[in-house]
């Protein structure tokens, strides 16, 4: 617990979203100003949205997947991740124009489906609860055949 505190305090604060923040700003080809006024715009979300996201997710790694599969579980988690944090940083250009506007986000998809950021947050969940719902199912095995 202590790992997955500092990591979330520490390293993902001080050093992941400034990283983050510093690469996407050049990809996109933004000044410092807009930069850092996207920073502080999107900072406080995605922070919260990454407590609520890693901190069960690593609870759930390291208390019921079995340590050959951490990495493929954390690979998995990662793609999750990557794509929530690209959902919800989305594009600075599109950010900076259209932060005043309080519409859901809608991702359209090559096959013309979409999904909202109340999907992204429902397959979260999904994932999550499979994983738990997997490793409680291998642990009662486990308990059954140790008998």
């Amino acid at each position: 617990m202590e790992q997955t505190l500092a990591s979330q305090l520490g390293i993902v604060p001080f050093f992941y979203y400034p990283v983050f923040y510093t690469i996407t700003a050049f990809v996109q080809g933004l000044d410092s100003e807009a930069a850092v006024q996207r920073a502080k715009d999107t900072f406080i979300p995605l922070m919260k949205r990454n407590l609520l996201f890693w901190i069960p997710v690593q609870f759930i790694q390291f208390g019921y997947i079995d340590e050959s599969l951490q990495i493929p579980f954390l690979s998995v988690a990662g793609l999750a991740w990557t794509f929530i944090i690209s959902l919800f940083a989305g594009n600075a250009k599109q950010t900076s124009n259209e932060s005043d506007d309080e519409e859901e986000l809608v991702v359209v998809m090559r096959d013309d489906s979409y999904l909202t950021v109340t999907d992204v947050e429902e397959i979260e969940r999904e994932i999550i609860d499979a994983a738990v719902k997997d490793e409680t199912n291998k642990r009662q095995k486990e308990r059954v055949f140790s008998r």
